[in-house]
Order: C-alpha cells, then sequence, then structure tokens
C-alpha cells in the first residue's frame, strides 16, 4: 500500500489493512517455520544415518535444500536397513512435505502485497520469479485470504508435530542423543 492509496481510505480501513496485514505475516511465519522444523529433520536423519554402514552411498554428503533432502530420505529408504521398520511412516510425512514445496518457497521468497477488492474482500498476494520446465523467468502469482493461510498454517503446524513425533520414536529407537556425530572418521 502506497502512501497516496491510504490517503483514499479511512483510518478504520488502514486499521483493519494492518491488522489483517500482520496476521497474514505472522502465519506466514508459521508455515515456513514448520516447513522449516521438517526440512532440518530430514538432514538430522541423513545425518544420523551415517552410523550404520548400509546408507553409506545415501550419507556421505548433506544436500541444503529441501526437496534433495526428501530424496536422499528416499534413498535411504530404498536401501534395506535399520531405518526400515520406520518407513512407512517417513514416506507419509515426506510424501506431505513434498505438496507443501511451492507453497513454502512462495511464502518464503515471494514478494508480497496487501490487496482489497471494491466489494471489501482482502488478501495477501505473493510473487516469486522461478524456473518452470518451459522457461527460466517463469512468475508464480498466487493470492491467500487469511482462511487460505490459516487453512496452510494448521496443515504444516500438524504435520511439523507429526514429524516431530516420528522423530522422537526414531532417536527413542536407537537410542541417538541430542546432537548426531556429524564426521565420518569420529572426530
Amino acid at each position: 500500500m502506497t502512501d497516496a492509496s491510504c490517503s483514499k481510505i479511512s483510518q478504520e480501513e488502514q486499521a483493519i489493512a494492518i491488522l489483517e496485514i500482520e496476521e497474514g505475516q505472522r502465519l506466514r511465519g508459521w508455515i515456513t517455520n514448520s516447513y522449516a522444523q521438517i526440512e532440518f529433520l530430514l538432514g538430522d536423519l541423513i545425518l544420523r544415518c551415517r552410523v550404520f554402514s548400509e546408507y553409506a552411498d545415501c550419507t556421505a554428503t548433506l544436500p541444503h535444500g529441501a526437496p534433495d533432502r526428501v530424496k536422499r530420505v528416499r534413498r535411504i529408504l530404498a536401501v534395506q536397513g535399520p531405518i526400515s521398520v520406520f518407513a512407512n511412516d517417513l514416506n507419509s510425512i515426506i510424501d506431505h512435505f513434498e505438496n507443501g514445496h511451492d507453497t513454502r518457497n512462495l511464502l518464503a521468497h515471494g514478494f508480497c502485497e496487501y490487496l482489497v477488492t471494491p466489494e471489501g474482500d482482502s488478501g495477501l498476494q505473493f510473487q516469486k520469479w522461478h524456473r518452470s520446465p518451459v522457461r527460466q523467468d517463469a512468475r508464480l502469482i498466487r493470492c491467500f485470504r487469511l482462511a487460505d493461510l490459516q487453512t496452510e498454517k494448521e496443515s504444516f503446524s500438524a504435520l511439523a508435530s507429526d514429524a516431530m513425533h516420528l522423530f522422537y520414536r526414531i532417536h527413542d529407537h536407537f537410542g541417538w542423543v541430542a546432537r548426531p556425530d556429524v564426521a565420518r572418521d569420529g572426530k
């Protein structure tokens, strides 16, 4: 919203807009944080699986992008080994997590505008340049009403909670402590 556009609306409308923008940003934070929790846990699992010789080919490096971590954990799950007992639960978490990649990237990296229709409907519109199979400069645009962001927040938060519970079970099963030993040579 520019100063010029603010002068055309009442103070009450400005106050409502500010509250909606703040609430949208709060929800945006919950969504990106929930996603980050799962992304971290996938990296943690990859590093911890270094203790199992069956996964040596899958754990030599730690991928830094969430889609690459998903691929790596799927490679680990394709190998019959100690993590296999958790394969169904991990695949379920990963499947749902993958479905959120585009939304998370748009919310985390997208340019945000607050839009209001003449009828009074409002939302946060996000735009992001991204690569598509057809073009290198494709623009992704999506508008979220507060109810949409709330739904996304609830979904991502529930998934992060499910992931945390699963990873607690995995850690308990293997007797893992708070921090993985990230070096292969034990140093």
